[in-house]
């Protein structure tokens, strides 16, 4: 059996896979607001859950899918959290502290890596590939922020500074901001830097390439509609957001090649962005063709649990 936990900012999830990676229990509370000894509880208390109601051993490692990253500071010997939209979080010995409480071992990925990795084992991955699963893996999660996951043999790619994969905290490529008036560039990210990937193909980074261009506030969701209705301005919008996504995602296949892309997050449900992609992306990549599927989620919200409980390798 593996046990997961998606460790969010609004609610803790907890599930427990079969043998074979079939869902056999699931359970979610509220996640408790800026309370670290609380959030501790909270997850020994959907473990002991586990224990009672689906018959975990109590020895059994547990999974756990975060909002940041662990990173070992320099001079410390004990790993803390970092980049935590949770802020309570950061600078926490996260993992530590829960295998103290929990009294077994604990496996630890940052909520993209678990996303990537649930679609690699129990998702798109397993889907569309009769001989096994894909070699490499890129996961994107497309919302009110944009991150990602990279998966190799079926493990997620951490990195020396826990942070491979973060591409929506690249600059947008130059051939993309090549593109744009002055007035449309400089914006700037929450990380401190400007013209990030995140601040244009997010869902605010879309609303806010139509209030810089013709100076009226709307929600992507309203822009969406427009394109739909054949809106002029709306149309215009998501043009440039299709080629700013696609010579983005090509960058990407350039360094990493990946076997499959999947999109997740509230923008990858939308129909219209995978149109035509393909056919964007190519001019971007350096081979004579582009073959890898770009797909969106299959597991949706629930690629966060199904992930962590794939960190545990029992």
């Amino acid at each position: 059996m593996k046990v997961g936990i998606d460790l969010g900012g609004t609610k803790i999830e907890a599930i427990v896979l079969d043998g074979v990676g079939k869902e056999v229990w699931r359970r979610r509370v509220r996640t408790p607001h800026a309370d670290y000894t609380a959030t501790l509880e909270a997850i020994a208390s959907l473990v002991m859950l586990a224990q009672q109601q689906a018959g975990v051993p109590l020895s059994a490692s547990v999974g756990i899918g975060t909002p940041g990253s662990l990173y070992s500071m320099k001079g410390s010997p004990v790993p803390v959290m970092k980049n935590c939209n949770s802020t309570v979080l950061n600078g926490m010995p996260l993992k530590r502290d829960l295998e103290t409480l929990l009294g077994c071992a604990v496996y630890m990925a940052n909520d993209a890596n678990c996303f990537a990795l649930a679609e690699t084992l129990s998702g798109q991955g397993v889907d569309m590939f009769d001989e096994g699963i894909p070699e490499t893996v890129f996961g994107v999660i497309l919302g009110t922020g944009v991150g990602a996951g990279i998966i190799v043999r079926g493990q997620p790619l951490i990195g020396l500074h826990g942070i491979a994969g973060e591409w929506g905290h690249n600059p947008l490529p130059e051939s993309a901001l090549a593109l744009l008036p002055v007035t449309e560039k400089g914006r700037a990210c929450y990380c401190g830097r400007n013209d990030c990937v995140e601040t244009y193909l997010s869902g605010p980074g879309l609303a806010l390439s139509y209030q810089l261009r013709f100076g009226d506030v709307r929600s992507s969701k309203a822009i969406l509609r427009g394109v739909r209705s054949r809106d002029e301005a709306s149309l215009s919008i998501w043009r440039m957001y299709s080629e700013q996504l696609a010579c983005s995602l090509s960058y990407i296949v350039n360094i990493l090649d990946p076997r499959l892309i999947v999109l997740g997050g509230g923008m990858s449900t939308i129909p219209e962005i995978y149109e035509g992609l393909a056919q964007r992306m190519e001019p971007y990549i350096f081979s004579g063709q582009f073959e890898t599927p770009v797909v969106p989620a299959k597991l949706g919200d629930s690629a966060g649990v199904f992930g962590a409980a794939w960190l545990n390798p029992e």
